[in-house]
C-alpha cells in the first residue's frame, strides 16, 4: 500500500511516528494529486491509502477528529456534470463520511460533512484503473474559520496515530 499525504506538513507527524515506511507527497490540489496517482499506477501500484487534514461542515465534529472518506465529489460542478466516486475500502473504526474536493475552501456543503483538495482525483484514477482506495481526513477547522483558528497541530498528531493503527492491521 501506497501512503500518500498532500504535503510535507502533513507527512511530518507520520514520519516521526513510523520512521521505516515509505510515505509519498502527492502534492496540493486535484492536478497534482492526478499526475502522482497515475505516475504510481504507471510503475505498477495498485493500493492507496491518501491521509491528510480537512475543514468539516458539521458541527458534530471536533478539531482533531479523524474520519474516513466513504465518498468523495468535485465540488462545483454543474449538477449534469457531477459524480460521487466510492472510497474502495474504508479503514474500520472511523466515522464515515462524505467529502467534497474543493480548489478553494468554503464550498456549499450539499450533503458533505467535510471538504479537502486531492480526494476526488485519486479516487477517480483508482475508479478508472482498478485499483484500490481510502482516504482518511484529521478535522483542522470548520470550513469558513479563519485560519489562524485552525488547530493543525492536533489534527496532524491524531492522523498519524490513526494511519500507524490503520497499517498495522
Amino acid at each position: 500500500m501506497i501512503i500518500l499525504f498532500p504535503t510535507e506538513l502533513e507527512a511530518a507527524p507520520f514520519r516521526a511516528l513510523c520512521p521505516d515506511v515509505a510515505v509519498k507527497i502527492c502534492g496540493v490540489g486535484m492536478a497534482q494529486t492526478a499526475a502522482c496517482v497515475a505516475r504510481l499506477i504507471a510503475e505498477g501500484e495498485r493500493e492507496f491509502l491518501l491521509a491528510g487534514i480537512a475543514g468539516a461542515y458539521d458541527s458534530e465534529l471536533a478539531k482533531g477528529d479523524v474520519v474516513a472518506v466513504a465518498e468523495e465529489r468535485v465540488a462545483g460542478l454543474p449538477m449534469q456534470f457531477s459524480r460521487t466516486y466510492r472510497a474502495t475500502s474504508v479503514p474500520e473504526g472511523l466515522r464515515t463520511v462524505r467529502s467534497n474536493t474543493v480548489s478553494a475552501c468554503g464550498a456549499e456543503a450539499c450533503g458533505a460533512e467535510v471538504e479537502n483538495m486531492e480526494g476526488a482525483a485519486l479516487y477517480a484514477l483508482c475508479e478508472e484503473f482498478g485499483a484500490e482506495c481510502c482516504e482518511v481526513r484529521a478535522i483542522s477547522n470548520m470550513v469558513g474559520e479563519p485560519r489562524d483558528e485552525w488547530d493543525i497541530p492536533v489534527a496532524l498528531n491524531n492522523l498519524a496515530r490513526a494511519v500507524r493503527e490503520i497499517i498495522s492491521k
